[in-house]
């Protein structure tokens, strides 16, 4: 293991920054492979339970590290401001109420890359929906997913351009057994 005490703050958070994004590529390259080899695992319910269950180990890592505090909306909106979102992209949370609030992405990294590539579009909307879910009920059982839109679905009116994707993510009504 490196010595993390060796190295200042900066390059701290430089050298874990630079790791995510390998291992961010590596996940793209992966990705590349299958859909030149095998596109059907792609489309498979085998790879959308990858995408929930990495969400759910992520929220399970940052919850043990993290000592975060407040009512459990105001838990979820920090965890979410630690997780790999806010490491790759420009996130924008708003609370709505005290049981809900939106996560948008503004100016998706995946979605400029994809551009790059020749593509219209990438469609994460099963896979960004199920890596949420995964993430937000593996820190509160109660939480839920709503896809409010994401590629290739049209914005709502009003939404700003830049927008990517919309996500609300709310708490179910707990009832003790």
């Amino acid at each position: 293991m490196f010595k993390i005490e060796d190295l200042s703050k900066e390059s701290v958070y430089n050298v874990m920054r630079d790791l995510l994004y390998s291992l961010n590529y590596g996940w793209f390259m992966l990705e590349d492979l299958m859909r030149a080899n095998h596109p059907e695992l792609l489309k498979g319910d085998d790879y959308l339970k990858v995408n929930e269950n990495v969400g759910s180990y992520e929220a399970k890592r940052l919850s043990k590290v993290l000592d975060i505090s407040g009512d459990r909306i105001d838990k979820l909106i920090q965890l979410v401001k630690y997780s790999h979102w806010a490491v790759f992209e420009n996130i924008e949370i708003k609370k709505l109420t005290e049981t809900s609030f939106r996560m948008r992405t503004i100016g998706c990294s995946t979605q400029g890359a994809s551009h790059k590539w020749g593509l219209e579009h990438f469609d994460c909307r099963l896979t960004g929906l199920r890596l949420r879910q995964g993430f937000f009920k593996a820190a509160d059982k109660n939480a839920e997913v709503e896809r409010i839109f994401s590629p290739p679905e049209a914005r709502r009116e009003g939404t700003p351009d830049n927008v990517s994707c919309e996500w609300l993510i709310s708490l179910k009504e707990h009832h003790p057994e």
